[in-house]
């Protein structure tokens, strides 16, 4: 029995229909490599078994605390149905691209049972005209909670249901039985030391979160950053529907490296939000919506968790809040100031945000989180408060991924990821890679952002303008490189001088 840190519980607490804390990725495979070229549902089940009987992970659903005084436990079910939790559906045809989001978008408006283990996965047949996609392939949805995994965690635990090899061993180890469940006694033993500790919880937070707010502002003044002291409003920054929304793209990280020799001390990181912005400042051109005096403000998480807990469930993140520069026309002023930011913002993300929100969630009791998250789920008040324009997050994909994955002997083509939108921020963009490709998922509000298409054509055209940048820079270092060669040929006795290479 687990309990879940005031991180996990606040997702719990802000789950809503209207916003749904899940967290998403769609997966692409064709069973043309599979025995027989033919993936049963029977054989999905069996493997899907033989992956999680070495695990318990997948069984745990949230016990609450006697009257709900403290945030609850992860307890293992006893009632665990493994078929409850595999869905199986055939995508309306002509089983294209569109109608693939299409499906998953509305599976993503929709909130988990929490009543069970807090995940699903959906199997999508008919998959017969997506481009680059064998006819007869199917797709699958994975939708976890996010108050049981934060994204690190959960790309590592979904990677569990991969494979390197088509042909698998079903795993004969079996979890021992699952443990009694306590009694009502026990479960108040749990809960009385910590509301009589609370105060002194409360009081050391308070102290820490003082303490860090002070060296939070200390750094900032220290910087002496240009950057605008307030987020500007947007489209996306409003209520949110629960309709949702989704489109994904794939960039090659060869050509995204090309670019990141635009910019001094650029990562690729970096790139990716400066594509992003790019896309973000045509289209809210094209709606005539563009802040243009005013930066578009990213919130990006920030991985704290170590190798030996990339497992764990839960969530162990910081936060960064990063402008992305849309107010700026050329693309490599943009990504310079970008990269400077990040230069500035992830330091402070690792050694001061990270204790500061640990340090907010220990100094509230559980019954103030929950009422606050209902009362914003109500209320929706943090809509008004325009803390962030979008979300970017970026998990990098399996360790080993550019050799081949497979799902039940299926070759696994494309992993896309799903981030959640909330009151007050419904455009998020998920960020992964496979096979030496970025991956892109843009999940966001319909009502927001009624024309996704559009706004991944925006995208794909800030990558070809960065594309155009790296090449121009590549031609203009060629071009520097070859000049002295020129001059010691013209005037002869002159001192050589040698060209730097360009460097990644």
């Amino acid at each position: 029995m687990k309990q879940l840190t005031p991180m996990d519980a606040q997702f719990f607490y802000s789950d809503a229909p209207h916003q749904p804390m899940v967290i998403g990725g769609l997966w692409i495979c064709d069973q043309n490599s599979a025995p027989n070229g033919l993936v049963r549902h029977k054989d999905i089940i069996r493997y899907i078994n033989s992956r999680l009987s070495s695990t318990s992970l997948f069984r745990r659903r949230l016990q609450h605390a006697p009257l709900r005084l403290d945030d609850p436990y992860w307890m293992e079910d006893k009632n665990f149905d493994l078929e409850y939790h595999i869905r199986h559906v055939g995508l309306p045809q002509p089983g294209d691209w569109r109608q693939l989001c299409i499906f998953a978008a509305r599976a993503m408006s929709r909130t988990l049972d929490m009543e069970r283990a807090p995940w699903e996965i959906t199997v999508i047949e008919g998959l017969n005209n997506v481009e680059g996609v064998p006819a007869g392939s199917f797709a699958l949805l994975l939708r976890l909670h996010h108050a049981y995994v934060d994204g690190k965690s959960g790309v590592e635990i979904t990677t569990l249901l991969m494979d390197d090899q088509v042909e698998f061993d079903e795993n004969t180890y079996r979890l021992p039985a699952p443990a009694r469940m306590p009694t009502r006694a026990q479960m108040w033993a749990k809960t009385m030391p910590r509301l009589l500790g609370q105060s002194v919880r409360s009081a050391r937070a308070g102290f820490s979160v003082a303490r860090k707010s002070l060296q939070l502002a200390g750094q900032l003044r220290g910087e002496a950053c240009p950057d605008q002291s307030r987020v500007p409003a947007t489209l996306f920054n409003t209520r949110v529907s629960p309709h949702r929304t989704y489109g994904a793209t794939r960039w090659n990280i060869a050509d995204l490296k090309q670019v990141r020799r635009c910019a001094d001390g650029a990562t690729l990181n970096d790139v990716i939000i400066a594509v992003i912005a790019g896309g973000l400042r045509r289209y809210l051109l094209r709606r005539e919506a563009l802040p243009v005096e005013q930066s578009l403000v990213a919130l990006c998480p920030v991985a704290m968790r170590p190798e030996s807990a990339r497992r764990d469930m839960g969530n162990l993140i910081s936060m960064m809040l990063i402008g992305m520069g849309t107010d700026l026309a050329d693309p490599q002023l943009r990504l310079q100031a970008i990269t400077e930011r990040t230069q500035r913002g992830a330091p402070l993300a690792k050694e001061v945000m990270h204790e500061l929100i640990t340090a907010l969630g220990d100094m509230l009791p559980a019954p103030v989180r929950m009422i606050g998250g209902w009362l914003q789920s109500q209320l929706r008040y943090v809509s008004k408060l325009h803390l962030q324009n979008t979300l970017i997050t970026n998990v990098p994909g399996p360790t080993n991924g550019a050799e081949k994955k497979y799902f039940a002997g299926a070759e696994i083509l494309a992993t896309y990821p799903m981030v959640p939108v909330f009151d007050g921020m419904g455009l998020s963009h998920g960020i992964t890679s496979l096979y030496g490709q970025i991956i892109v998922g843009v999940l966001a509000d319909r009502q927001m952002l009624p024309d996704m298409d559009v706004y991944m054509e925006c995208i794909q055209a800030s990558l070809e303008e960065y594309l155009a940048l790296a090449k121009e820079h590549a031609q203009a270092a060629a071009e520097s490189a070859q000049r002295p060669a020129k001059n010691r040929k013209r005037t002869p006795g002159t001192p050589a001088h040698t060209a730097a290479p360009a460097t990644e």
